[in-house]
């Protein structure tokens, strides 16, 4: 029978010194992963952040050329989207550029009044029209009940939207 190997005295204060060290290589380890997580989370979150409102604001043209047409009084409703072209080019082929509307919001009920005439959302009558600024800073266009009281301002306030001015 084979007898065990015998073990020197020391042998435990040098495991026990191995252990250790093996132990602190390991804290520290995982203190470095946990802080390379942490700077990786909050760079991403500045990141996203920062494209969730470039994304989130419609570019200048998009602001003053265009505007949103709801089919009722509610933001998750059917609705259209109206703009006017940057250019017109003419019967004798010429090309000129069409300024930006004075006035935006007035531009948005005129589009929005004219796809309500052509039946693009709904009857062909075009009901009293409120105009607001989606988050995005577009204007949105939507019809008012004759019987509502409420002033414009109240009106987009209670769709969660600013005022248009």
């Amino acid at each position: 029978m084979n007898a065990s190997p015998t073990i020197p005295n020391d042998s435990n204060e040098r495991i026990t010194d191995l252990l250790g060290q093996g132990m602190t290589r390991h804290v520290r380890g995982q203190r470095l992963r946990r802080r390379v997580v942490a700077i990786s989370a909050a760079a991403a979150i500045l990141v996203g952040s920062a494209g969730f409102a470039w994304v989130t604001v419609a570019s200048q043209a998009q602001q003053n050329r265009s505007a949103y047409c709801y089919s009722a009084d509610d933001t998750g409703s059917r609705y259209t989207q109206v703009g006017m072209p940057d250019q017109a080019t003419g019967p004798d082929g010429v090309t000129k550029t069409i300024a930006d509307p004075a006035d935006r919001v007035s531009s948005a009920l005129d589009m929005c009044a004219s796809a309500w005439r052509a039946g693009v959302l709904g009857s062909k009558t075009t009901p009293t029209l409120v105009a607001c600024v989606r988050p995005d800073k577009v204007v949105a266009v939507f019809p008012k009940n004759d019987s509502d009281n409420s002033t414009d301002a109240q009106f987009c306030d209670a769709l969660s939207l600013g005022a248009a001015k």
